[in-house]
């Protein structure tokens, strides 16, 4: 039986939240703001950036036979947001490759199992599928988007 989605989603926020990055992003060592509800980064004053947004976008469920229980993927997305500035010689990229490094580094398989299972809620949780990065050259702006996938059995 699968453990409860908010016990999962708990989990998660908790770990993501221990994120350190290896060169500060605007004067942060971490995240200036983490939050479970998304908003949209015209509202997210760039003193609060860096910041990490977690989201629920959808499951599947899976069945290997009709007698066996079936499995559900928790599909995650995480919205990563960063103020790049407008200074010429900065380079933008940067702060969201460290950014996506630290979430790299949270989401990293436990040693012992070989992977990482939210102190063993999940069968799995990590990065899967296309990252997509704007680092805000043009705009100041920089967004990354960041697909994770949790096994939940």
């Amino acid at each position: 039986m699968m453990n409860s989605r908010e016990s999962i989603m708990a989990a998660l926020a908790a770990r993501l939240a221990s994120a350190q990055f290896s060169t500060p992003i605007n004067g942060c060592d971490s995240w200036a703001l983490l939050s479970r509800r998304l908003k949209l980064w015209s509202d997210v004053a760039s003193a609060d950036q860096p910041a990490l947004f977690i989201t629920e976008h959808g499951e599947n469920l899976a069945y290997a036979a009709e007698a066996l229980p079936g499995k559900t993927t928790l599909n995650v997305d995480l919205f990563v947001y960063i103020a790049a500035g407008k200074d010429p010689d900065s380079i933008p990229a940067r702060d969201l490759n460290i950014a996506l490094d630290a979430i790299a580094a949270c989401l990293a398989p436990d040693p012992t199992v070989g992977r990482q299972t939210l102190g063993g809620l999940v069968t799995h949780c990590r990065i899967e599928g296309r990252i997509v990065k704007d680092p805000g050259d043009l705009d100041g702006q920089g967004l990354a988007l960041v697909p994770i996938k949790i096994l939940a059995p």
